[in-house]
């Protein structure tokens, strides 16, 4: 991403698309139509496991997220999140192609559900007190779980879970030094890896 657009770069052409730009009216950014693209700087992205969708959220006191096409940059959903959210700080695809979670800056930092295909948010919840940097989905097939991670803190969460226990709190064994996290994957077998602040790679037994 590059200010409020989204970058198509051909590797092998060297030929470029771009997801936005259209012309539009000089309003303020925060009356400004975002239904078709951003209209504010970019401030996540995150990628189908197919290459095909891209997921982009932005800055702003409403922020948009977009999903749109990454050969043909066309728009294939939208919505916005809350009032007072200040922006989508983390974001992310599900492997199924039917959910988005993203996080947003809010001073609760919350945890928000969408999903694609019927045009509806699922859940908005508080996620931490502290930052939320990173959300990634689980690889497993059939695997809706997915972890956010920040300051000394990773939750790995659960909205399918019949339980009602939507997240649980990662805990560090007895040779692992609590830390702060900048990002997290997962494998296709479910288990997830976590970059440490210490220079450690955590491998989560979930």
């Amino acid at each position: 991403m590059v200010a409020a657009l989204g970058i198509i770069l051909d590797t092998e052409t060297n030929q470029m698309k771009v997801f936005g730009g259209s012309e539009t009216k000089m309003v303020a950014k925060n009356e400004a139509d975002d239904s078709k693209c951003h209209m504010d700087d970019i401030l996540s992205l995150d990628m189908s496991a197919d290459r095909k969708l891209v997921v982009t959220g932005q800055v702003g006191k409403s922020p948009s997220v977009h999903v749109w096409d990454s050969e043909t940059a066309e728009s294939k959903c939208y919505f916005k999140l809350k009032e007072g959210s200040r922006g989508v700080a983390a974001i992310a695809i599900s492997p199924c192609l039917r959910y988005v979670a993203c996080v947003d800056i809010h001073n609760d930092h919350h945890v928000i559900i969408y999903n694609i295909k019927r045009n509806k948010q699922l859940l908005h919840i508080e996620g931490s007190k502290d930052k939320i940097i990173h959300v990634a989905w689980s690889r497993k097939q059939d695997d809706l779980r997915f972890v956010t991670v920040g300051m000394k803190e990773l939750k790995f969460w659960n909205p399918a879970d019949a339980s009602k226990r939507l997240f649980t709190k990662g805990t560090f064994g007895t040779k692992a030094k609590q830390t702060s996290f900048t990002c997290a994957t997962f494998d296709t077998e479910g288990i997830c890896y976590a970059a440490g602040a210490n220079g450690m790679i955590h491998t989560w037994d979930t």
